[in-house]
């Protein structure tokens, strides 16, 4: 099957809404078709706003994948990561950024 281009994958992210159920499993599926293409900057923003709309969600999980796949990039994220903080602080971006700053302190 031919990837979807990626800004349809990110439209997909973007609209996302776990079943009534709580199964994020769509959303799973679709973070794995994106880390299937070249993950550019622009996506930075789609991902992030994720934590923003569920931000004392971690979905089931599947936003584990959001956190080690823009970590596995070499796009720095800082900026949008910080940006998204200040519209809407979630857990998992905050995780995200003190891992970062570990890191950073690392290799002083």
């Amino acid at each position: 099957m031919m990837s979807r281009p990626q800004n349809e994958i990110l439209s997909k992210i973007d609209q996302f809404k776990p079943s009534p159920a709580g199964d994020w499993r769509e959303l799973d599926t679709l973070l794995a078709e994106l880390w299937q293409v070249d993950v550019s900057m622009a996506c930075l923003p789609v991902l992030f706003r994720v934590f923003e709309r569920f931000p004392e969600d971690d979905g089931a999980g599947v936003f584990w994948s959001i956190v080690h796949g823009v970590e596995s990039t070499n796009l720095n994220y800082e900026v949008p990561l910080r940006e998204s903080l200040l519209r809407q602080p979630s857990e998992l971006g905050q995780i995200m950024l003190r891992r970062l700053e570990k890191w950073k302190a690392s290799l002083q």
